[in-house]
């Protein structure tokens, strides 16, 4: 997984920025991990998606019924895989790594190898932000020009009606998509490794697990029709607000992007090329799991999100003293509002 992009020298900025950061984390009795609270939420939210699951699954109740519990089903999924999988996944719940691990196979549950989500979310789209052909996140879906980078094609120009629609697939696709990284080796244009054979074991093991929790018990307790008609149902409501929420912070107008070595250091790209949204409310804040944080998320992947707010302000701080510029939006809908804009003007305009 090696990449010939390489950062500039660290800047003031940085320097400063991270032995501020460092020296916060120092005086907490729980470090960069999660507290005693975190874990709570996080225990709270496992169980209620395996009750939920089970009832819809077991419990008598009506059709009706049954799809709206498959809608909240859905919505605390979400809000798991934010506080819980994706934490999981950083490593930021326990400084024994096992614990770690057992908490980030709530991905592979789910169909999402957590093995193949390190390399294609932690190594090649937080190492590489916005940078086209090593960014997953704005190079794998060619029919979607995120980036100034990408071949403007003729059907781009719709892409500001099509895409909503594309998003919400992303979780019925994303098992596939394994498959295809794990037979190419491949993220975008960028190789890795093959897996160890106990790492591969693991992947198919666990793709069969989800298949049979997915498809073959609801096909088995309701019927092809209507088991399909939940499962699609579950994905479409799950996969368009989850992408949205990780889109919305990179691919904006005000964003930066590259194909080539960029012009500044590690952690002044992850500035240039993320936003935060909707900090300053404590709903969004706790349902978020860090992820409306994404320029801090972005410079400390491996902090736990309770800490995101106290380096906001260091942050903001030391912006204001080096000039530099940090994108905020109000909430999730202003910042899905900019989203749209910047696709629309990259569909229809032969911006660079």
């Amino acid at each position: 997984m090696k990449s010939t992009i390489v950062f500039t020298k660290e800047s003031p900025f940085s320097i400063e920025l991270k032995q501020r950061v460092q020296s916060m984390l120092s005086h907490d009795s729980n470090g960069r991990f999660a507290s005693t609270e975190i874990w709570i939420k996080a225990a709270l939210l496992i169980t209620i998606c395996a009750c939920l699951y089970s009832a819809i699954l077991f419990a008598t109740l009506s059709f009706f019924d049954r799809t709206l519990l498959i809608l909240v089903f859905s919505f605390f999924t979400l809000i798991m895989g934010l506080n819980v999988m994706h934490e999981a996944a950083h490593g930021n719940y326990s400084k024994n790594p096992l614990i770690n691990r057992l908490l980030a196979y709530t991905f592979d549950i789910y169909g999402i190898s957590s093995d193949l989500y390190n390399i294609k979310h932690i190594h090649f789209h937080h190492n590489y932000t916005n940078i086209f052909g090593h960014d997953g996140d704005i190079s794998e879906a060619p029919v979607i020009r995120m980036s100034t980078q990408h071949p403007k094609k003729n059907f781009h120009r719709f892409q500001v009606f099509y895409t909503p629609l594309l998003y919400s697939l992303i979780t019925v696709v994303w098992p596939l998509k394994d498959l295809g990284r794990l037979i190419h080796l491949k993220v975008a244009t960028q190789s890795f490794r093959r897996p160890k054979p106990r790492v591969m074991l693991r992947i198919v093991f666990f793709k069969f697990i989800s298949f049979f929790l997915t498809y073959i018990l609801p096909i088995h307790l309701f019927g092809w029709k209507q088991a399909l008609f939940f499962i699609f149902l579950f994905h479409l409501s799950l996969g368009s607000i989850l992408t949205l929420i990780f889109q919305v912070a990179h691919v904006h107008s005000d964003s930066s992007f590259k194909d080539s070595a960029p012009d500044s250091d590690w952690l002044t790209h992850q500035l240039k090329t993320s936003a935060d949204f909707g900090t300053d409310s404590k709903i969004t804040n706790f349902l978020m799991g860090g992820l409306n944080f994404q320029v801090i998320h972005h410079m400390f992947p491996n902090t736990s999100y309770r800490h995101y707010p106290q380096i906001q302000l260091i942050l903001k701080e030391l912006c204001q003293k080096h000039q530099l510029p940090y994108y905020h939006f109000d909430h999730l809908g202003t910042a899905t509002i900019a989203h749209f804009k910047w696709l629309h003007q990259l569909g229809t305009q032969n911006t660079h």
